[in-house]
């Protein structure tokens, strides 16, 4: 016998949302779970037995799918007293009658309590029992009880090992007994399986609960968990639709609310029953682990709501920091709800997610009271995002009066509001701003209020002010000398600047010492007479910030359909040729066609510093992915890069050739391999403790305006950057027609690819 009970601990009563399934007919739900159990089969004592008795037993527990660990015989005390078969399974105790029929069995968590006050007699007492009297019973020798006491709790805790309260409680008198059976070199500790012992746990909940166990969760905890360190449940790899939406979710709570290796739940964009976010409050009311809890976007109503924090507010072993509701419609009372839980001084919350909930300012107004009120929050919320609910001026008072206590407060989003910025008071720990769709308005000089509220953030870095209908005049105030001088990141996207706006933008950053990154998306809808001033504008901006002590990393200048800038790109794309400190560059959504993946790929030849590159939505076709994949083969620095799947789609529907679709599949292919390459390439490297960037530069220009490249090289690198000076004022004459380029060889085919001069510049 291999059963240990070193947990020997009270327990009260299960928490589930499911009544006991004690009943003459055990739950078949136990599928799949023979092969979780470690093999744990006792030698059944010498009784009287036979061989028909032992067979009917044996082929109701195979109907059932249990195992045999531990089979006696008793006799039953009280008022019908008779001889059964006790039989101890994987998640049940089964008692047979005489003749091997099944009289009743008990789920493990229907056992309030295992008791033996002589050697040779146990009772067990049962939860809602109602009145019942505990089934007493003896055994033929000390040894037997040992035995079934030794299994139970063996057993109770290898199903249940995070379990803390509710625990079987198992009574042994004299204390003399207890010392000599947990001596026994029987009692051993059972192995936690992966994950704290999640899929056991699970598969006795869905037993207990008679609900069938989902091969793919169980599949999923063992061989893709297994063996890792990941300690965030994220619900989004589990279910499966129409599955684990509803009641089939509800075994899966009840064992994570009692696992203690998880210390993170995530649910995101996945509309969930309300029986499922029952069983989610159920879960989040018992656990006692969860550092982080986000359900975003998964149809929480304000009922739900105000049951999850009436949860959460009597939880008090639950040791939250990160919550994010995020995306749901609670409505203004689900919001006061949240109010409420924020004022407990016992929320100690870092994170606060409530974006996009929909809420009127009255409940915006009680969540700043809340705020302002908690000293743990004053002191400890480092990210608070209110955005896309209304603040107005009730609001924006109320938040206020937090923001000028708050000692921490680093990143603050309040994307479309409405605040009233006259009646935001500074925050001076601020580092992060999220201001988008909040309408900036010059009229009366309200602008100035904002420019004032930026100006109190000394420590700003990243600053999103896309979708504000920014007005060109206002960009010098916000921008000018003096102001957000440590500003890293910036998002101006959306906002319709026009060709004088950018050219405005782009000269006033050029002052900027600290910009990283700048997003300038869906910004050039008309196209003006001074384009070609803007486009100069832009490639100047760049070049000016490409010195190590001022480099621009990351540049985004998205397209869409009404602000394409088509042929005006090819020059920003010819300035970056030998541009040595941006990292980051997404061109997307200009239909800019092949010339634009003809440029990309001589720009991979020469460019040794690009690292990331999004640029679909181009209309490229099958010869611009061609002679990009040519370039991309000869780069070494290029490793993250989403495939440009609209125009692979469009290039493929345009295809009726089964031929040509397979060539665009293959290059596909190797687009992604080349990638591949360069990441491993690139860790390598990183693992060596080596930069890497002496010896990975890509074809020298000599190389690339060559009237041939020697066929068969394929990885060619110079031994550093040659020394070329991009003069911005010709950059749109010279890039125009790409007249100065000859044709590129393929690598692998004796076949030229088209001169970049043939292509057609839109």
């Amino acid at each position: 016998m291999r059963f240990i009970a070193t947990n020997k601990q009270t327990i009260q009563s299960i928490s589930t949302d499911s009544s006991s399934s004690s009943s003459s007919s055990s739950s078949s739900s136990s599928s799949s779970s023979n092969s979780s159990y470690a093999k744990i089969m006792i030698a059944t004592p010498q009784m009287d037995i036979t061989a028909a008795e032992k067979k009917n037993i044996d082929l109701f527990i195979q109907s059932k799918d249990e195992e045999e660990n531990l089979l006696q015989k008793v006799e039953v005390r009280g008022k019908k007293p008779r001889k059964l078969f006790l039989l101890i399974g994987n998640n049940r105790v089964f008692f047979f009658k005489v003749g091997g029929k099944l009289e009743v069995d008990y789920h493990f968590l229907d056992i309030a309590e295992v008791r033996s006050d002589n050697p040779k007699e146990i009772s067990m007492k049962f939860r809602n029992d109602k009145g019942v009297e505990p089934l007493v019973f003896g055994v033929d020798s000390p040894n037997h009880s040992s035995e079934i006491i030794l299994a139970m709790d063996y057993l109770f805790t290898y199903n249940f090992p995070g379990m803390k309260t509710n625990r079987l409680k198992i009574v042994v008198v004299p204390e003399t007994r207890v010392q000599e059976i947990y001596s026994s070199p029987n009692a051993i500790s059972p192995e936690i399986g992966t994950c704290g012992g999640l899929t056991l746990t699970y598969l006795a909940m869905c037993d207990f609960m008679n609900v069938q166990p989902i091969n793919e969760v169980t599949w999923h905890i063992e061989n893709v968990l297994s063996g890792t360190v990941v300690k965030d449940f994220d619900y989004g790899f589990f279910y499966k639709k129409d599955r684990l939406l509803s009641g089939d979710a509800r075994p899966l709570m009840a064992a994570l609310a009692i696992n203690t290796w998880f210390t993170s739940f995530t649910i995101r964009s996945v509309k969930l029953s309300n029986e499922c976010i029952t069983s989610i409050v159920s879960l989040l009311s018992q656990s006692s682990t969860f550092e982080k809890v986000v359900l975003n976007g998964v149809g929480l109503d304000k009922s739900g709501c105000e049951k999850l924090f009436d949860a959460l507010c009597g939880n008090k072993s639950l040791p939250l920091k990160h919550l994010d509701i995020g995306n749901n419609a609670i409505e203004d009372k689900g919001m006061v709800a949240v109010a409420e839980f924020i004022k407990l001084p016992t929320t100690h919350l870092t994170t606060l997610v409530l974006g996009g909930c929909g809420v009127g300012r009255s409940a915006m107004s009680s969540i700043g009271e809340a705020l302002g009120s908690n000293e743990a929050i004053i002191s400890g919320l480092l990210f608070l995002d209110i955005g896309g609910n209304k603040l107005e001026p009730e609001g924006s008072s109320s938040i206020s009066n937090f923001l000028v206590k708050s000692k921490g407060l680093k990143t603050f989003l309040i994307g479309t509001t409405q605040p009233q910025f006259h009646q935001l008071k500074k925050c001076s720990t601020l580092t992060t701003f999220d201001n988008s769709g909040n309408r900036v308005i010059k009229k009366d000089s309200l602008h100035l209020d904002m420019v004032r509220f930026l100006n109190h953030s000394p420590h700003l870095s990243n600053l999103n002010l896309s979708k504000c209908q920014l007005p060109v005049e206002v960009i010098q105030e916000i921008f000018g000398e003096g102001n957000l001088n440590k500003l890293e990141v910036l998002n101006v996207s959306d906002n319709d600047l026009g060709d004088e706006g950018i050219t405005l933008l782009c000269d006033i950053l050029l002052n900027n010492s600290t910009l990283k990154s700048l997003n300038i998306s869906n910004n050039l809808i008309r196209r003006s007479k001074t384009r070609n001033n803007t486009i100069e504008s832009i490639i100047n901006f760049i070049e000016k910030k490409s010195k190590p002590h001022n480099a621009i990393k990351t540049f985004i200048i998205q397209g869409g359909s009404k602000s394409q800038l088509k042929g005006d790109l090819l020059p920003i794309i010819c300035s970056l040729y030998y541009n040595a400190t941006l990292k980051e560059l997404d061109i997307s959504g200009h239909s800019i066609g092949d010339i634009g993946a003809a440029a990309l790929g001589k720009l991979l030849q020469t460019n040794s510093c690009l690292e990331r590159l999004e640029w679909d939505d181009n209309q490229t076709t099958s010869r611009g992915l061609s002679l990009f994949k040519v370039g991309l083969s000869r780069n070494s620095t290029l490793v993250d890069m989403p495939l440009p799947l609209k125009d692979i789609t469009a290039a493929i529907k345009s295809s009726n050739d089964s031929a040509n679709t397979q060539t665009l599949n293959e290059m596909v292919s190797e687009i992604q391999q080349s990638l591949f390459e360069n990441l491993s390439k690139q860790q390598q490297s990183t693992a060596a403790g080596t930069s890497g960037s002496g010896s990975s530069n890509n074809l020298s220009l000599g190389s690339l305006l060559s009237v041939a490249t020697p066929r068969g090289i394929t990885k060619s690198r110079s031994s550093s950057i040659p020394s070329v000076i991009i003069d911005h004022k010709t950059t749109i004459q010279t890039c125009a027609g790409l007249k100065s380029y000859n044709l590129i060889m393929a690598d692998d085919s004796d076949t030229p690819i088209e001169p970049l001069a043939n292509l057609a510049v839109k």
